[in-house]
């Protein structure tokens, strides 16, 4: 996020921010909807479509295995390395039994799995940046 590109730049207005603090919860949350007052405001504004659609997060670019493409070796190295192995919450033993599996998946499989490896890449990061491994 450090170096990313935030599209939601009227929303820091310190006028907007102090607006929305004050709401109460039922105007910002209903239900499953959230953002609520916002969707309402918006909704002359855009498509029925983007109205009732679900939120979604951005997730990062797909990192399909593709051999000897620097972001499956960045993937294979980080993961395999000992310092993942100090990472909590995750049995390196079963990643490193993963990433010796994922050349024989069918691209389904793999692609299935990208969410998955991108967390546990993000996670070793996060520790490794904040010297936690």
């Amino acid at each position: 996020m450090a170096h990313s590109i935030e599209g939601r730049l009227p929303f820091l207005d310190h006028k907007v921010v102090e607006l929305v603090r004050n709401m109460p919860v039922a105007l910002k949350i209903r239900g499953l909807t959230e953002k609520y007052v916002l969707k309402e405001a918006a909704k002359p504004l855009i498509t029925e479509t983007i109205y009732k659609r679900q939120k979604h997060p951005f997730l990062a670019p797909p990192s399909t295995f593709k051999p000897n493409e620097p972001l499956q070796e960045l993937v294979q190295d980080t993961l395999r390395s000992s310092l993942m192995s100090r990472v909590p919450f995750y049995n390196h033993a079963a990643i490193i039994d993963l990433l010796d599996q994922l050349p024989n998946m069918d691209e389904s499989k793999r692609s299935s799995l990208d969410v998955t490896l991108m967390k546990m890449l993000s996670a070793y990061f996060i520790q490794e940046k904040f010297g936690l491994v």
